[in-house]
C-alpha cells in the first residue's frame, strides 16, 4: 500500500538518483497495521478454521513492487497449486515467498492447540534488504489471525523464530530458487523437436533510476496506433524487431533470459504458461550460445507457470508452444521496472491473426472500439 498515488511516485522516480519507491505498509486482504500505537487499536483479517479441519488458502501477491513472505505460526503449508497449475502436493513449507503477480494455493490443517489463535504474517522484503535507506515510518509487516473457532480463544504474541523461518522459505531470489523444483500433479513433459531459441539480457542503464533494457532496447508504448492495428493494416515494418519478436503458429520457443542486475526480477508472459527448464541461483552467471550446452535442462515434469523469477546475476530458460495467436507482452512484474521499459512484445502467428480478423470483417471495428473505450 502506497500512501501517495502511483502517478506522483512515477514523476519522482524518473529523476536521477531516485531509488525504487517502497510501499508504506503491507496489507493482508486490504487490512494492515500502519501507525498502530497504544492509543489506536488496529484491525486484523480473520481466517477461521476448526480443529481437525483442512482448508485451502489461495494466495496472490498483488503488489506492484514488493516480494512478500507469508508464514503462519506453528503451521506448515502444503503447496498444491501454482499460477493455476495443480502440483503433486508433496512439498511442505513453513514460509512462502511470492514475487509480484505470483499465485499459490496451500492446504492448512488445524492440528495445533485449539485453546488459542495463531498469527498469519506477511513481510515485505525491499524494506528488509535496504533497511537503512528508508524512513522508519514504513511498516513492512502485516498480520492476520488464523482463528480456531471451537471456543473463545486468546491470541499469543509468539514469534516462533520468525526471521529464521523466513530465511528457509522458497522462491526468494536472494536466498533460494526452489521454484523450479515444484512438480505438477499431471505429468506435462515439454514439447521437443525443432526449437527456436531467443536470448535476452535484462539490465539497468544510466543513473538511478535510469531505464531498463531487454537486449539494449527499452520498451516504449505506441503513441498513435495499437500494435494490432499496425499488424492488420500491413504496417509490419513499424513493428520494429527491437521491440517485438515474431513467432509462427505452433513453433516451439525457448526464451533464455539473463538478469544483469543486482535484484531478482519476476517475469510474466501474457497468453501462455511456460515450462521452467532451468533456473540459475544468485550469481550463477549468464548463458549464451556457447555455454548453453553446459546447462542441465529439466525435461521430465518441470513446473509450468506464467510468472517466474530470474535471480540476480543469473538466468532462466523457459519454453512454450506458440499455439495461442495474439500480441503478447513479456515483462517484469515489478511495475516500476515495467514503466521504465523492462518489457518486449511477442507477435504470435501474425498471418493467422490477420486472416481471422479479415474473415470475420472485424478490421474496421478496431477504430470504433478504440474510440468507444478511449
Amino acid at each position: 500500500w502506497y500512501h501517495i498515488p502511483a502517478y506522483i511516485h512515477l514523476k519522482t522516480y524518473l529523476y536521477p538518483g531516485t531509488l525504487d519507491p517502497i510501499p508504506d505498509t503491507a496489507l493482508i486482504n486490504g487490512i494492515g497495521q500502519f501507525n498502530c500505537d497504544l492509543n489506536r487499536q488496529c484491525p486484523y483479517y480473520h481466517a477461521s478454521i476448526r480443529l481437525g479441519q483442512t482448508k485451502r488458502f489461495r494466495i496472490i501477491n498483488t503488489s506492484v513492487y514488493a516480494t512478500i513472505t507469508l508464514t503462519i505460526d506453528q503451521h506448515r503449508m502444503r503447496l498444491i497449486e501454482v499460477d493455476g497449475i495443480y502440483l503433486n502436493g508433496k512439498k511442505y513449507v513453513q514460509s512462502l515467498r511470492l514475487n509480484p503477480g505470483q499465485r499459490y494455493s496451500v492446504l492448512i490443517t488445524a492440528t495445533k492447540n485449539s485453546n488459542r489463535n495463531y498469527w498469519i504474517r506477511a513481510t515485505m522484503h525491499p524494506f528488509i534488504d535496504y533497511n537503512n535507506q528508508y524512513h522508519s515510518a514504513i511498516q513492512p509487516n502485516a498480520r492476520a489471525i488464523l482463528e480456531y473457532v471451537d471456543e473463545n480463544l486468546i491470541m499469543i504474541n509468539s514469534s516462533n523464530d520468525y526471521m529464521a523461518i523466513i530465511n528457509r522459505s522458497i522462491t526468494f531470489g536472494e536466498i533460494f530458487s526452489d521454484e523450479a523444483q515444484l512438480i505438477p500433479m499431471i505429468s506435462n513433459v515439454p514439447i521437443g523437436g525443432n526449437v527456436r531459441k531467443y536470448f535476452f539480457e535484462s539490465q539497468h542503464k544510466g543513473s538511478k533510476p535510469g531505464y531498463f533494457y531487454l537486449n539494449n532496447h527499452t520498451f516504449v508504448h505506441p503513441t498513435n496506433r495499437s500494435l494490432l492495428s499496425l499488424l492488420l493494416y500491413d504496417n509490419l515494418q513499424k513493428l520494429s524487431i527491437s521491440t517485438a519478436m515474431h513467432v509462427e503458429n505452433n513453433e516451439i520457443i525457448d526464451l533464455i533470459i539473463n538478469n544483469i542486475d543486482f535484484a531478482p526480477h519476476p517475469f510474466h508472459l501474457h497468453g501462455h504458461h511456460v515450462w521452467i527448464l532451468a533456473q540459475g541461483k544468485r550469481n550463477d552467471g549468464y548463458v549464451n550460445e556457447t555455454t548453453l550446452d553446459n546447462i542441465k535442462y529439466n525435461l521430465k515434469n518441470p513446473v509450468y507457470r506464467d510468472t517466474f523469477t530470474i535471480n540476480p546475476y543469473s538466468y532462466v530458460i523457459v519454453r512454450f508452444k506458440a499455439d495461442n495467436p495474439g500480441i503478447w507482452m513479456l515483462h517484469c512484474h515489478n511495475d516500476w521496472h515495467l514503466q521504465l521499459g523492462m518489457a518486449t512484445v511477442i507477435v504470435e502467428s501474425p498471418t493467422y491473426i490477420k486472416e481471422f480478423y479479415t474473415k470475420l470483417n472485424l478490421i474496421n471495428q478496431i477504430p470504433i472500439q478504440c474510440h468507444h473505450h478511449s
